[in-house]
């Protein structure tokens, strides 16, 4: 769940929410963070009763319906917030969000019949998994790469810019100078990054029309990092998904396009909530020709390059049951899923004629995290035609290695092709792909 500290620190600040609070909030508050949802909120409600006006128990209340996935409740608690103080300074982002979600639940899901043989024009999609260039949190200037990133992506130009859609994983905020508070001084194993806005231009001249924002590292720089970083990607033209709501969409000629985004941040869907995920899905395939899901979600490491079956953890978290969130996205109307974060290759599946791409590594960590060598450092793009009846087409793997600054530079050796067709043998012996030795996929229909 997001952080309390907002509510700590607005109070006081409106009539109503600073002295004199009632013993109905101080009580529904702690509930709330200790998690004692069905507590607080009765708590919660009982203050906003006895003082109407007291802006705090609105919004904590809010949160505890949140978290109960009550979204009328949230949606109307907020905008209780929003007559009383307008300039709340979570409310621009939250409010939204909580619309979305109540909107998303009221979408049907039933896994109507698909067709698997490709029909109509096809739609060429370029993706790559976790991108981070660069952070000048821990290094300063030395963390980041010369210029405005020119440098760092040699040698895919022609594969990104060639795609009708190009998308990739943005990993951590773009902005300038916002502080973070993520990480406490000194820690060796908590990571947050910020990469400055004139480093967007090195994703426009890439080609990349879409991102994912949806990913552990989008809160780095709290609810501000995040505005900074859409509207950097806005101002490149670059499309992005991310926050409750927030659908990459994209007109390829005729069709048009949606990409649905998912993690195990506060900020977006969560993949360990499949059944929201897959109504999210569902609305998107009323607005869409084809919905693609990207999912931020999966152990990481060298230690985590199958697919169990099952949720996962990593540091502590749930980290989702990935086979059965993707498998649910299609049933949901998704016609391509792509996932990341476990940092390294994982298994590729073709489900209901639907490619499922379980984690497409790292793309780039310039100078942040180990990536040279090994697992990690071993990465692919990953080329596919859908059909306008969202069927899987064709499909191929593009290897790359990652060098000594974490850059991705094509592969002669195709390690990655290797990964892929080893794991999806084993993780997914019938339904799994098989890679040929110039890249192209082949499946079972």
């Amino acid at each position: 769940m997001k952080s309390l500290v907002f509510s700590l620190l607005v109070l006081g600040a409106t009539p109503g929410s600073g002295a004199g609070l009632s013993p109905a909030y101080e009580s529904g508050f702690t509930a709330l963070q200790r998690g004692q949802l069905d507590e607080a909120r009765l708590l919660l409600t009982q203050a906003t009763q006895q003082d109407p006006s007291l802006v705090a128990a609105w919004w904590e209340l809010g949160w505890a319906c949140w978290r109960l996935q009550d979204h009328a409740c949230t949606v109307s608690s907020w905008e209780r917030v929003q007559q009383l103080q307008p300039s709340h300074p979570e409310l621009a982002s939250w409010l939204p969000a909580a619309r979305a979600r109540q909107q998303a639940a009221a979408a049907e899901v039933s896994a109507a019949p698909v067709s698997l043989q490709p029909e109509g024009p096809t739609v060429r999609i370029v993706a790559a998994g976790d991108t981070m260039m660069g952070s000048e949190l821990r290094e300063g200037p030395a963390g980041l790469p010369p210029g405005n990133g020119e440098g760092l992506f040699e040698g895919l130009q022609a594969s990104f810019r060639g795609a009708d859609m190009a998308f990739l994983n943005l990993e951590g905020p773009l902005a300038d100078g916002l502080p973070s508070t993520k990480c406490a001084p000194g820690s060796s194993d908590c990571y947050a990054f910020r990469t400055p806005t004139r480093y967007a231009a090195a994703l426009q001249a890439l080609g990349v029309d879409a991102v994912s924002l949806a990913n552990n590292h989008a809160l780095d720089l709290g609810p501000a990092g995040q505005e900074a970083t859409m509207a950097a990607l806005d101002a490149a033209g670059i499309a992005h998904a991310g926050r409750f709501g927030d659908l990459a969409q994209l007109q390829v000629g005729e069709l048009s396009v949606a990409v649905v985004a998912a993690a195990t941040s506060s900020c977006c869907l969560d993949v360990n909530q499949v059944e929201e995920v897959a109504r999210a899905v569902a609305l998107a395939d009323t607005q869409a020709d084809l919905v693609v899901l990207s999912f931020h979600g999966g152990a990481e490491g060298s230690a985590a390059r199958h697919v169990p079956g099952q949720l996962e953890r990593a540091y502590g978290e749930r980290r989702g049951d990935v086979k059965a969130l993707a498998r649910a996205a299609v049933d949901a109307g998704a016609d391509l899923v792509l996932g990341h974060g476990p940092h390294v290759l994982r298994a590729m599946e073709v489900y209901r004629g639907r490619l499922v791409a379980y984690s497409l590594g790292n793309l780039c960590g310039y100078r942040q995290f180990g990536t040279r060598g090994g697992p990690t450092g071993t990465s692919l793009l990953l080329e596919v035609e859908l059909a306008t009846n969202g069927a899987l087409a064709s499909a191929r793997l593009h290897p790359l290695a990652l060098d000594e600054l974490g850059r991705p530079r094509p592969d002669p050796t195709g390690l990655g092709l290797q990964h892929v067709r080893e794991l999806s043998a084993a993780d997914f012996p019938s339904t799994g792909v098989r890679v040929g030795e110039d890249g192209l996929l082949s499946w079972e229909d």
